[in-house]
């Protein structure tokens, strides 16, 4: 069902809510990473929907359904993904459809940026998937090098020319705002990933103050969350039970998956159960 949820500035979000026709065990957000956009999620929110769960799929503003016709319009920034859309989605399946015990599964930002959920007393747990610091500097050679490029070369060539990050056209998924770019690039850069921005909003530089239970996977294949960015994210959640999970791709499929395949029909078979299997842990 599609549906639209309003965040508290009023801006309206494109999302996909779903039930199970039979029994009912639970409910999850499936909240997206940097520039996916909902519809990428649909094959697994629906084996979600069959193993018995509601699922709430959104877009934060600027991406996909959420994003307005011309771009260049938009002046939504990175952190508004969580301090308004993330809490917008949340606040919809509290306060509309009456739940809690609320399952979090994070892809990558949508992982990130948790900690600036106000009501994180009706979410149970948290699954977060290659969630890492993106300091481009943690990444394998050579693509750290390409990463690096893509900031002081390929960023400044698109504002000049688009007033926006058209990565569509370099294959880095959807398109974004001039602003969301630009605070992930100022992200990026920093050894310190997102420390800045949490004090300037937060006047600290950690989450404090969410204490929910936080399993982190990350996929062997994936060059962005690897063996040295993953583990510095828990320092963002000092008060939050944390485990990491390292999850060994040749172990169960030949394919390559990386930072976003796993969400492909492909391995419904093969790496799905597992992910349901954590869920339910």
């Amino acid at each position: 069902m599609s549906i639209i949820i309003t965040a508290i500035d009023g801006y309206k979000l494109s999302a996909l809510y779903s039930t199970p026709v039979a029994e009912n065990i639970g409910t999850i957000v499936l909240s997206s990473a940097t520039g996916v956009k909902k519809e990428f999620y649909r094959h697994f929110k629906e084996y979600l929907v069959r193993n018995g769960y509601n699922v709430l799929l959104y877009d934060y503003r600027g991406i996909g359904g959420s994003a307005p016709n011309d771009l260049r319009g938009s002046f939504a920034y990175m952190h508004e993904w969580g301090t308004m859309d993330m809490n917008a989605a949340l606040n919809y399946l509290v306060e509309e459809k009456g739940l809690t015990n609320i399952i979090w599964f994070g892809h990558s930002l949508g992982a990130q940026l948790i900690g600036f959920l106000e009501k994180q007393q009706h979410i149970k747990k948290v699954i977060s998937l290659n969630a890492a610091v993106g300091y481009w500097g943690l990444f394998p050679f050579p693509m750290n090098i390409t990463v690096c490029f893509l900031w002081y070369v390929i960023y400044p060539v698109m504002i000049k020319f688009y007033g926006y990050g058209a990565m569509s056209k370099i294959g880095w998924g959807e398109n974004l705002p001039k602003n969301v770019l630009g605070e992930w690039r100022e992200w990026c850069l920093n050894k310190d990933y997102f420390k800045k921005t949490l004090q300037q909003k937060l006047n600290t530089d950690k989450f404090y103050l969410f204490t929910t239970p936080i399993t982190a996977l990350y996929i062997s294949d994936d060059y962005i969350a690897n063996d040295k960015t993953v583990p510095p994210m828990q320092q963002f959640f000092p008060n939050a039970p944390y485990e990491i999970i390292k999850i060994k791709v040749k172990k169960y499929t030949s394919y390559k998956v990386g930072h976003t395949g796993i969400f492909r029909k492909k391995f419904e078979n093969t790496l799905w159960p597992l992910l349901v299997d954590i869920v339910e842990k």
